[in-house]
């Protein structure tokens, strides 16, 4: 993987989320000639998912400051 890291989610819908690193690129060429390798990597990646719960304690407050974002 490369030095710099990108951090994916996605939502479970259920109040908590996946987190995960990403790789910035996939420079290397054994993404292109070693499927066998590709399939670990892929495997590492979702292996070091994890569940996170997101706290709803402040709803109220960033809905506040949400409303009052403007986007030009």
């Amino acid at each position: 993987m490369a030095g710099t890291t990108i951090v994916t989610y996605s939502s479970n819908h259920n109040g908590s989320i996946n987190f995960y690193k990403d790789p910035n690129h996939y420079q290397d060429e054994r993404y292109l000639k070693d499927s066998a390798w590709v399939k670990e990597e892929s495997r590492k990646l979702l292996d070091s998912s994890q569940t996170l719960a997101i706290p709803t304690s402040f709803d109220e407050q960033a809905a506040q400051i949400i409303s009052k974002i403007e986007i030009k």
